[in-house]
């Protein structure tokens, strides 16, 4: 009993040492792939009503947490890239990899963000920790932005600059990570 009483003591401990009080990367989300550190998505002005030029004012969950997020209401820093994905989506799994490098490459230049398009949370949940997407992304199970933005088939890509213009439009695969790195580099950062 009292090996027992200690087990449980030190279990205790364990899980109140590795709980964190900072929320501000992520919180694990469990899924059925492994407990994967969902990126937070960016705070943004909820209430904006207007588009930011070009940035649809749509109102999307962030995938795997609680917030809300307004595409339109997201900081204007730096120029943002949108990437419109799903875990169906065979040539989104493999532009992940360009998005990598991408984000590993130019995160301090650039800001990125994912939108799970037409899919389940879960499934979108499993995708992300499969392809290790280092970006948060919202969810648009309802398909709110297909007007918006023309959707007829994913991947797309939207390159905006800082003041929300759509600069390109990616339909399809983004290339290998230097060409996509090199594209990015070319349209949104100015030397």
């Amino acid at each position: 009993m009292k090996n027992k009483s200690i087990f449980l003591l030190l279990s205790l401990i364990f899980v109140t040492a590795c709980s964190s009080g900072n929320s501000a990367r992520g919180s694990f989300i469990k899924n059925d792939a492994t407990n994967y550190l969902m990126p937070k998505c960016p705070k943004s002005e909820i209430a904006t009503t207007e588009s930011r030029n070009q940035i649809a004012p749509a109102v999307l969950q962030c995938l795997g947490h609680d917030e809300m997020v307004n595409l339109a209401g997201l900081p204007n820093d730096r120029p943002l890239i949108i990437s419109l994905w799903a875990s169906w989506c065979t040539v989104c799994a493999d532009d992940a990899v360009a998005f990598n490098a991408a984000f590993k490459k130019l995160n301090d230049q650039v800001n990125f963000l994912g939108i799970a398009y037409q899919d389940k949370e879960q499934d979108s949940i499993t995708a992300a920790y499969k392809w290790q997407l280092p970006f948060p992304s919202v969810q648009d199970p309802r398909s709110l932005l297909r007007d918006y933005y023309s959707i007829n088939g994913l991947p797309i890509t939207l390159l905006f600059d800082k003041e929300g213009k759509l600069v390109e439009r990616i339909i399809g695969p983004v290339g290998s990570p230097s060409d996509f790195i090199n594209r990015v580099t070319g349209k949104l950062i100015s030397y």
